[in-house]
């Protein structure tokens, strides 16, 4: 699916056309006798968004950086820059390829620049039933219609086993109410997954009561009557099992599909408020299931531990790190709001035990606990017991637009590894919310990511001034073209480091395609060495690179940086090519 509204730097090329503008100082790649580029110390500073409300959920303001204690690993660190942000909704977004670098945030008090603010609609389909998206649904046409929140800086993702984006950035009101039509007409999967446990709850409970038959046939011909708890476990872990398997699958989609997204929007600066609308999403499939074993049968207690329950917190883990990392919050908004239970009165009337009510209390618990992991560890909020959304969108937009945000160089200097934060406000009891913490990237890992998002979403950045152009197409095989794509890059704009009687650069280039039709993505990447050019003002170094590119049109990012500053710049174009092409 091609973006409507996706930047472009230049015109669709047909293939064969030369480059678009004249070809400049050729650069090379070898590798041997490079000055020490790699000794460039990459540390990114470290952004935390922090809420802080008192003990009746009311926002605190005013609050000064010396109110403010952040920790990393237990550990105190300096916080460099702060500000109290008021405005982020209302803050207008930076042009495309707009070469000034937004300002920093002064660490004093006050109001401070506010980068603007980006909503992603996220729906889970296969979590999420039709009836009960329909209320969600209208209430966030009803939030978007009041125009507090621009429709522009909304993304919105429907996603079942396949990750499908229904409306880019840069849509209009009627292309969000289109994609939300479109999202409230689809069946989803999660009627399904209710159906198949409540199948499954049936089944146990046929099992209890043929266990129980089996023990009282055989009083009549023994003094002692088996118990029958011990063939009713022994048959009803294996329906578990299966459960639990199948909720497994679904659930470890879900994740996949949300890491992605949250791979996507590193290209996006500043705060990304990511709204996940589903019916449930549980973090220990299966554990309901096993709360009705023991529930039916208290001697099941014992064979707890042979229960087939995996916590999958290891999912949860890599994506609540990777969203933090690229500063993704997570609101979890449960659609099918205050349902009485998951049992009806019938159900558990048909059910001979007494934990009908415990049962459906873990059923609940199960449901939301991986939402509410979501919001927890991301700094977000977990919304559950409401049956109307529209105040709960207000706030959310509400904590959109202010916050406070701390800034601090990490002490441990860019190890790739995890760390944990902790902020508190001195002296007073107040609520603090913000993400608890965070995976350290590479330098080369931010700008792949980057990539993606230029990628898929069309997100650039050009702060290096980057052009495009394209050389003549020849046959690759296999039904590719092979296309010199010229990266064409100010010198100017490119430091130039001394090395023995001259001067060089070390550019980084990654390029990524991706089919149209099929959604083929190819990617390749080269390190280029370039001798300062003595007219270096006015000349374009030329990077040329070789991509090999199916027929018809092709989404084309590219990702340029300079190694010595880590200036990076991300840029996106289409390319056609077709048979006739020689």
């Amino acid at each position: 699916m091609i973006p409507k509204n996706r930047p472009s730097l230049v015109p669709v090329l047909a293939a064969g056309l030369v480059a678009l503008t004249p070809l400049a100082a050729p650069a090379q790649t070898q590798d041997a006798d490079r000055p020490a580029f790699s000794e460039v110390v990459d540390v990114q500073l470290v952004n935390v968004e922090v809420w802080v409300s008192d003990n009746r959920g009311r926002p605190v303001t005013g609050l000064s950086l010396d109110d403010f204690e952040v920790r990393e690993d237990g550990r105190p660190v300096t916080v460099e820059f702060f500000s109290e942000v008021t405005d982020a909704v209302a803050a207008r977004p930076a042009e495309r390829g707009d070469q000034t670098a937004a300002p920093a945030p002064e660490a004093a008090a006050g109001a401070g620049p506010a980068e603007p603010a980006h909503l992603v609609l996220y729906f889970d389909d296969l979590h999420l039933g039709p009836a009960s998206r329909k209320q969600a649904i209208e209430d966030l046409r009803a939030f978007l219609d009041e125009g507090t929140f621009p429709a522009e800086r909304v993304l919105i993702f429907r996603q079942d086993r396949n990750l499908v984006t229904e409306a880019y950035f840069g849509s209009s009101r009627e292309e969000l109410d289109i994609a939300l039509e479109r999202i409230g007409s689809s069946p989803g999967m999660g009627g399904q997954s209710q159906q198949a446990k409540r199948l499954a709850v049936q089944r146990l409970n046929q099992l209890w009561q043929d266990a129980r038959v089996l023990a009282s046939s055989g009083s009549s011909r023994r003094t002692t009557a088996p118990a029958p708890c011990e063939s009713f476990v022994r048959r009803a872990l294996p329906e578990v099992e299966n459960s639990a398997r199948i909720g497994r699958d679904r659930i470890g989609a879900t994740l996949d599909h949300l890491t992605t997204t949250v791979r996507f929007l590193a290209a996006l600066p500043g705060l990304k408020t990511l709204l996940y609308i589903s019916d449930s999403l549980e973090r220990s499939p299966g554990a309901d299931l096993r709360d009705f074993i023991t529930g039916v049968c208290p001697a099941g207690d014992r064979f707890r531990s042979l229960t087939p329950v995996e916590e999958l917190s290891t999912g949860f883990h890599e994506l609540t790190r990777h969203a933090n990392a690229n500063r993704v919050t997570i609101y979890s908004l449960q659609t099918n709001g205050l349902r009485s239970s998951f049992l009806s009165l019938a159900e558990q009337s048909s059910i001979d035990f007494q934990g009908a009510n415990p049962f459906n209390s873990s059923v609940r618990e199960v449901e939301r606990g991986g939402m509410a992991v979501l919001a927890d560890e991301t700094g977000g909020r977990a919304i559950f017991n409401r049956n109307q959304f529209g105040g709960e969108l207000e706030q959310i937009a509400n904590e959109m637009a202010s916050y406070y945000s701390l800034a601090y160089r990490p002490p441990h200097g860019g190890d790739r590894g995890e760390h944990q934060i902790r902020v508190r406000v001195r002296g007073r009891n107040l609520q603090v919310r913000h993400r608890r913490g965070y995976r350290d990237k590479s330098s080369d890992q931010r700008m792949s990511e980057q990539l993606d998002g230029a990628l898929y979403l069309g997100l650039v950045e050009n702060p290096l001034g980057v052009r495009l152009g394209a050389g003549r197409v020849r046959a690759a095989g296999g039904g590719n073209r092979r296309l010199p794509l010229h990266v064409m890059v100010p010198a100017a704009r490119v430091a130039f480091l001394p090395f023995e009687d001259k001067e060089m650069a070390q550019i980084r280039v990654e390029v990524a395609s991706r089919h149209a039709q099929t959604s083929k993505v190819v990617r390749d990447e080269k390190t280029f060495l370039v001798e300062a050019p003595p007219d270096r003002e006015t000349r374009l170094l030329d990077l040329v690179f070789n991509i090999d590119i199916p027929d018809g049109l092709n989404l084309v990012a590219v990702g340029v940086r300079d190694d010595a500053t880590r200036e990076t710049a991300f840029v996106s174009t289409t390319l056609a090519v077709g048979e006739g092409d020689r």
